[in-house]
């Protein structure tokens, strides 16, 4: 009978400590490591919030935060509204077609980061890419160098990022519009509002659930993101696109610091959920 009782906590049990050895095990782990001086895996002296304060001093850390947060404000900004938009067009029509823009605008998203990245490279690659051979044929003899210029090297990373993860916000943000009461959209337009009266003032409002899980869930996997960066430009050129996240690999697993390192990793986490918690006091909306 007991055993009956609480057979509901048996069940997650296995689970929980699952998530308590992959996940809350490692962080405070990491935070306890960010204490010491841990060169090579080695711990020495205990040496405070040192490791912090190096990392506050370090002028190319605000630089790799600044490039970080200009890299995932406009990725998620643009895979937002061409989700929006791809969803607003399909949401009304139905057939092979509606379904086939379904499937390719989420293929990006499900395939393997590190395929998609490297075939974008091959791409765009200044001498054997496809890009420059297709301008090669137009008539263009000198080729575009996208990798080789800051500004360049930046946009096309953005764009990189944003054509990843448009399917995603895509999807949710249908699903959420599948969701929307004919009816009400039927009331608004016997009370004569035009279309983008009833998208600002019916349509969206209903599915700030949707907008916000999407919003969050891009934000988070973009600022995070080590794959595509490091495997398109690899911080470069001239540490035009050294992400944070590039930066925490590099201390770890080139110079081995992971004393600093996990002083970064606790300092991104920190910052990883006070972004969690703008987004929702933002749109004043419990999920």
């Amino acid at each position: 009978m007991r055993l009956q009782k609480n057979m509901g906590f048996w069940l997650v049990l296995p689970a929980m400590l699952l998530i308590f050895v992959l996940l809350i095990w490692p962080l405070f782990y990491t935070v306890y490591c960010s204490f010491f001086k841990l060169d090579y895996l080695n711990f020495g002296d205990f040496v405070g919030i040192q490791n912090y304060e190096k990392l506050l001093k370090d002028k190319s850390m605000y630089a790799s935060f600044g490039v970080t947060l200009l890299v995932t404000v406009a990725s998620t900004g643009i895979s937002m509204l061409l989700g929006l938009v791809l969803a607003l067009w399909i949401d009304k029509r139905q057939g092979m077609i509606a379904f086939g823009i379904q499937m390719v605008g989420l293929l990006p998203w499900v395939i393997s980061m590190m395929v998609g990245t490297m075939l974008w490279r091959w791409i765009l690659n200044g001498d054997t890419g496809l890009f420059n051979h297709v301008l090669k044929m137009l008539g263009r003899q000198t080729p575009v160098l996208l990798f080789n210029k800051k500004d360049s090297a930046v946009a096309t990373l953005i764009a990189v990022m944003a054509w990843r993860t448009a399917g995603y916000s895509m999807v949710m943000i249908l699903a959420g519009l599948k969701g929307v009461p004919d009816a009400l959209i039927e009331a608004a337009q016997v009370d004569s509002a035009n279309r983008w009266q009833i998208l600002t003032h019916v349509r969206l409002p209903l599915i700030k659930t949707p907008l916000l899980v999407s919003a969050i869930v891009l934000t988070m996997s973009n600022f995070n993101n080590n794959t595509v960066p490091m495997v398109l430009t690899n911080g470069g050129p001239s540490s035009a696109t050294n992400v944070i996240t590039l930066s925490l690999y590099k201390l770890s697993f080139t110079y081995y610091k992971f004393g600093i390192a996990s002083a970064l990793s606790t300092l991104l986490f920190v910052v990883n959920a006070v972004m969690i918690i703008f987004y929702i006091r933002m749109v004043k909306y419990d999920i």
